[in-house]
């Protein structure tokens, strides 16, 4: 059984697929959306619970995903495409009709001090993310949710991953709890042991580790008007 944390770095908002043409934002499986700080599924009528998710991390692309927006980002605004954004950290999506530079590695959008922030701090205007595949413990059956670990959040996601791995347990036989951390500004994750699946729950998840499905919403394979890509 693979473990879907192999050879991740976790350090470092890729975009959910698009189709090559219009470029916006169609994503044909759910979502976990963390605005106001709060969980909440888009893409189906589930209700989560808004501050504390209890999941099984079935996937995750083993590369960063980066978005960069020309407009400022801001929490009261409506959801809007990336003008340029990279599944693999590499090179600029397929569908991107105006690219910011040919490798993400010397994007001046990827390059520190890019940005500014509202309190003087130098970041890069072109974000780091990881994209997870996971399924809650109240319907490990599914939907699957793609669960993007935002800048704020990845130090966190890192140290959870170092917490399991120095004992030598795989996420993908562990109970995971998110939350929030309510002392943040924003919304930053916290990641924290839940304990070890059971039998059955074990047999339902499996099936998802390095599935189709799972590929697909973690970016590793792109859907462009019906065909598959491998990254």
């Amino acid at each position: 059984m693979p473990c879907p944390f192999d050879d991740i770095p976790f350090v470092g908002n890729g975009a959910v697929l698009t189709s090559p043409s219009g470029g916006s934002l169609t994503p044909d499986y759910p979502r976990i959306s963390l605005k106001g700080g709060k969980f909440t599924a888009m893409g189906n009528d589930v209700e989560l619970d808004p501050e504390v998710l209890h999941v099984v991390i079935v996937g995750a692309n083993p590369k960063l995903s980066k978005t960069w927006y020309s407009k400022p980002w801001s929490d009261e605004g409506e959801p809007s495409s990336p003008d340029c954004f990279s599944l693999d950290g590499i090179t600029p999506d397929l569908s991107i009709e105006k690219p910011q530079n040919d490798l993400c590695a010397t994007c001046p959008q990827n390059a520190w001090g890019s940005r500014i922030t509202d309190s003087g701090q130098q970041v890069k205007a072109c974000s780091d993310q990881k994209r997870l595949a996971v399924v809650t413990l109240d319907d490990p059956e599914g939907p699957v949710y793609l669960l993007q670990v935002t800048p704020a959040s990845l130090k966190g996601l890192n140290q959870y991953h170092k917490q399991l791995s120095v004992r030598g347990i795989l996420p993908e036989v562990v109970k995971t709890k998110i939350s929030f951390d309510t002392e943040a500004r924003f919304p930053k994750l916290v990641f924290n042991f839940g304990g070890f699946l059971d039998t059955e729950t074990q047999n339902v998840v499996d099936k998802y580790f390095g599935s189709e499905e799972v590929r697909i919403i973690t970016g590793e394979k792109r859907r462009y008007t019906g065909d598959l890509e491998d990254e």
